[in-house]
């Protein structure tokens, strides 16, 4: 239970002990930026921490110890609420020369053992674009909440006809959405220059950019990242900020809607960022995504909210086990394995999320998204930059390569045309878990993830009959093909009565 026997501190002392525990706090205070803290908080039992978990932001729990970013008003709230809390030492702060050096981003040999200023990040980006059209797309994702010091967020599309829709799964990778979390901003970048540089002569990474759309989002909070300047990230910081550039306790991933709380369970608004990842999540059809964090090293699958589990479960597992598992064959000894043994957990086991962006995007775009805890410092030291990569470098690619398995298939009515249809695995497809498969309306083609089995599929299109599909056969390797013509529904004019003899009538989907 909450320790409640203590004295509380008065505001006062809080500030005092701050000032002493991590002088930034206390400077940014005078600014008026309230920068964040961090602080490990002693619990009792899972109660404790369901509580906890609606008040601050966690980030970390091992046993009994919950490790939380906060800002001052919530400091002060846990510490009326009797909650036993010590300041966590602050990070070392980088020395300059953790930045890239001018020039960085015209060399072709560029080293990645350090960190883009903003401006070298989007030149960077622009670059692949303009240099390798034929295989990258940049987009606009739209402005973040800083207008002091405006920045974008930008994705990169890389395929091998990046400006057209196709028969392709469609795969999100983002990052850094938590400002001070940078390994992945980093390792993203370099996958796009892994992918590009690669597909010339690597079979593999030329198969996978023929027939998948990748879209790459390297860093999700740049007002965070570059919280105090464009020119260093040694000040980044988890939250998002003001429209004057000021620090918010608004945490990026408890700022979607809910799979339970609303849409807005955290009682914010939806930030700038926020909305323009629920646009392009709406826009598009991610049959697959991740979302790259630090802080710990593991790699975490739905549900955060809730303890029930995905009806793909089994598949989730598999999906997070096959990325710890290469990063641990290629990673040191111990890599990926502070949280569990095997480098994976449930989320909610770990610690429950309200308004995380795993839970957002699997529940309401019926997408299958990860939480990757890429290392257990954030803003990791640049020399561990060309680490980390080595040991997660395999396990990128085959993530992309997961896209690939299970069912797959285009629907269309009797001319052709493309559908925007519902492919459901009966017997495994619950509605409560938005977890049935969706065509992508442009062509027509769904991407239902699934382990090798045998299933039974039903594909159902506003106006048009359902049709149902027995003992579709999936094995190891590439996914199954099923394409489905759907006839148009016969709507009988009111008043008469169809024909039973044992006919189902034909069930809509609600728009």
């Amino acid at each position: 239970m909450p320790t409640r026997h203590l004295h509380p501190r008065s505001v006062i002392g809080i500030a005092m002990l701050l000032a002493i525990a991590a002088p930034g706090f206390a400077n940014d205070q005078a600014k008026g930026a309230q920068a964040p803290v961090t602080i490990s908080i002693e619990i009792g039992d899972r109660s404790d921490l369901e509580r906890l978990s609606r008040q601050i932001s966690i980030e970390d729990v091992r046993g009994t110890t919950v490790r939380a970013v906060v800002t001052r008003k919530q400091l002060e709230e846990i510490e009326t609420a009797g909650w036993r809390w010590n300041v966590v030492p602050p990070r070392p702060k980088l020395e300059h020369t953790a930045m890239c050096a001018d020039g960085w981003v015209e060399k072709t040999d560029r080293e990645w053992t350090c960190y883009p200023s903003y401006q070298q990040y989007v030149a960077l980006m622009q670059k692949y674009a303009t240099d390798r059209s034929d295989l990258c797309r940049l987009v606009d994702l739209g402005a973040t909440a800083n207008l002091v010091r405006p920045h974008r967020l930008w994705a990169m599309i890389i395929s091998d006809n990046p400006g057209d829709e196709e028969d392709e799964p469609e795969v999100l990778l983002t990052s850094t959405m938590h400002g001070d979390e940078t390994s992945g901003f980093v390792l993203t970048l370099r996958l796009i220059d892994h992918l590009v540089r690669g597909y010339d002569d690597d079979s593999e990474i030329r198969a996978l950019v023929d027939e998948t759309e990748i879209w790459i989002n390297p860093l999700a909070n740049p007002d965070g990242a570059y919280f105090s300047g464009d020119d260093t990230v040694a000040d980044a910081i988890r939250f998002f900020t003001t429209a004057g550039g000021s620090a918010t306790e608004v945490d990026a991933n408890r700022n979607f809607p809910g799979l339970v709380g609303g849409n807005h369970p955290d009682g914010n608004a939806w930030w700038p960022e926020t909305e323009a990842m629920m646009v392009l999540a709406e826009s598009n059809t991610f049959v697959l995504s991740a979302n790259f964090h630090d802080g710990a090293e593991v790699v975490n699958y739905p549900w955060d909210a809730v303890p029930r589990r995905h009806p793909d479960d089994l598949w989730f597992q598999n999906l997070a086990g096959d990325w710890a598992a290469l990063a641990q064959t290629d990673g040191p000894t111990g890599y990926m394995t502070g949280v569990s043994n095997d480098g994976t957990t449930n989320g909610y086991d770990w610690y429950e999320v309200h308004g995380g962006r795993q839970d957002f995007v699997t529940f309401f775009h019926g997408g299958r998204e990860l939480t990757i805890e890429i290392y257990q410092s954030k803003l990791p030291p640049p020399a561990q930059l060309d680490d980390l990569w080595s040991w997660n470098r395999r396990a990128f690619l085959d993530f992309l390569g997961h896209a690939h398995q299970g069912i797959r298939g285009i629907v269309t009515d009797t001319k052709g045309n493309p559908l925007a249809a519902t492919v459901e695995v009966l017997g495994i497809d619950r509605p409560e878990d938005g977890s049935t498969a969706r065509t992508d309306p442009e062509v027509g083609d769904y991407h239902r993830l699934l382990l090798p089995g045998l299933y039974d599929l039903r594909i159902e299109a506003p106006d048009f009959r359902p049709r149902e599909i027995f003992g579709v056969v999936v094995s190891e390797g590439e996914a199954s093909r099923i394409d489905v013509s759907l006839h148009r529904a016969i709507r009988r004019p009111s008043g008469r009565s169809s024909p039973a003899r044992g006919k189902v009538a034909p069930r809509f989907l609600e728009e």
